[in-house]
């Protein structure tokens, strides 16, 4: 079953919520996963996912769709994730493909690789991952066609903590 808030894309406001069976890529809504709630398995979402509680398992906009990911403070995410956007003040496990902007606030923790179009990075947040920016990877792919095989880079930061000369 899918619930959703809002309604279809271009639709008039005067027209009501109805419980049929739609597109969920022609669905412009905001959805919630609470604190309180905890999901083992795959979330498919389209519009705006908040999580508040914990994801075990790939988060990804639907094919074709569009989605913003807001992970918030207190937030886990276990699983690979592909989005358009993605807001972080929570945890993330696992690969991240955004396809345009990630947003790191100062609780933020991200473990596993990411590849991003841009990011903005506050401080306080932990980002243990091996990073790329989406407009480097073709010209990555194609100038490593031809080159052996070398170990990526791992980038850490962690801008809470002071270096002491």
């Amino acid at each position: 079953m899918l619930w959703f808030l809002g309604g279809k894309k271009g639709g008039s406001k005067s027209e009501s919520v109805s419980l049929e069976v739609v597109d969920p890529r022609d669905i412009d809504g905001h959805c919630l996963i609470t604190g309180n709630l905890q999901i083992r398995g795959d979330v498919y979402f389209s519009g705006q996912l908040r999580v508040d509680g914990r994801i075990d398992g790939k988060v990804s906009v639907f094919e074709g769709g569009r989605g913003q990911l807001v992970v918030s403070k207190g937030a886990v995410i276990n699983g690979p994730i592909y989005a358009n956007t993605v807001l972080v003040d929570g945890t993330i496990n696992g690969p991240m493909d955004v396809e345009e902007k990630l947003e790191c606030r100062p609780n933020a923790i991200i473990r596993g690789r990411v590849i991003y179009g841009s990011i903005h990075i506050s401080d306080g947040a932990k980002i243990e991952a091996q990073c790329q920016q989406r407009t480097t990877i073709t010209q990555t792919t194609q100038a490593s066609e031809d080159a052996p095989f070398s170990a990526p880079l791992l980038a850490t930061r962690d801008v809470t903590s002071k270096i002491s000369e």
